[in-house]
Order: structure tokens, then C-alpha cells, then sequence
């Protein structure tokens, strides 16, 4: 590990981040919105509008000041990773948006949607995951359509 690793705190050591689609319909929102249930998990859309998920999970081959005790066998990825770009040096990332609460996603899928849309889309969702029909009844095992008779 170089110098400018000294006093860092290992910060690109402690999260990973990787790119997920754009979301453009209710179900793909509400998959974020679970995701952001659980502790660690942001998600955020950088300036070229690219939605990235991000896990504060701190790697376990750091010894307790921060430093790698497989540097010589670590990942290949690791290898890769330029500490001229990192967190430190870089500073703190630009993002257009940052969720980090389910609401916040919610309240921002509601303005890209519409409220109507997404109270609509939310409902049917839910029926469905419910196994409920359209006027909310649950639907029996091996029970016609009457449609198709």
C-alpha cells in the first residue's frame, strides 16, 4: 500500500458500488425502495444520469489501523483500483440524487410517475403479490375464467 493510503481509514475498502438500471416503471422503484430497507444501502444517480447502488460493507482482510493483510494476494480488482482516484484524493462524490431512506425513493418515484400512476400501478402490484383478482378476492386454485367457458 502506497502513502496515500496512510490515514485514510480505508474508505474504498469499506463499501462496494456497482451500476443498476434505470428504473422507469413502479416495480422497478419499489425494488429500490427495498433495497434501501436495509441497513448500508444507498442508491444514487450520478451527473450522467446513471443510477448506482452502494453497500457499506467493509472488507475482512483489514487488520484494525486499515490495511490489507492480503495486499500481496489480493483481487484482481484491487490491483486495478488507482489510489491517485480514490475516495480521498477525489473527494467526495457529485450525485444529481442520493436516496437513503425508502421514503425518499418513494417521493421522488411519485414525481417521475405521477401520483395517479403510481397509486394505480402500486395497487395492482400489491393485489397481485397478494394473489388477489381485480376486485380484490382471492383467486382459487384450479378455478376457471369464466371468460374463456
Amino acid at each position: 500500500m502506497g502513502k496515500t493510503c496512510d490515514g485514510c481509514g480505508s474508505k474504498c475498502c469499506t463499501y462496494f458500488c456497482f451500476q443498476i438500471d434505470t428504473p422507469d416503471d413502479f416495480g422497478e422503484f419499489d425494488d429500490i425502495r427495498w433495497f434501501l430497507c436495509h441497513e448500508g444501502v444507498s442508491v444514487h444517480v450520478d451527473e450522467d444520469g446513471d443510477w448506482y447502488i452502494s453497500i457499506a460493507n467493509r472488507c475482512t482482510k483489514l487488520d484494525a489501523r486499515g490495511r490489507c493483510i492480503i495486499y500481496d494476494d489480493r483481487p484482481v480488482i484491487c490491483r486495478k483500483y488507482s489510489p491517485g482516484q480514490c475516495d480521498r484524493t477525489m473527494g467526495d462524490y457529485r450525485y444529481v440524487e442520493l436516496f437513503e431512506t425508502p421514503e425518499q425513493v418513494e417521493a421522488y418515484a411519485r414525481k417521475v410517475l405521477g401520483a395517479k400512476a403510481f397509486e394505480k400501478a402500486r395497487k395492482k402490484a400489491r393485489r397481485k403479490a397478494d394473489g388477489k383478482g381485480k376486485k380484490g378476492k382471492k383467486k382459487r386454485r384450479g378455478a376457471k375464467d369464466k371468460r374463456k367457458q
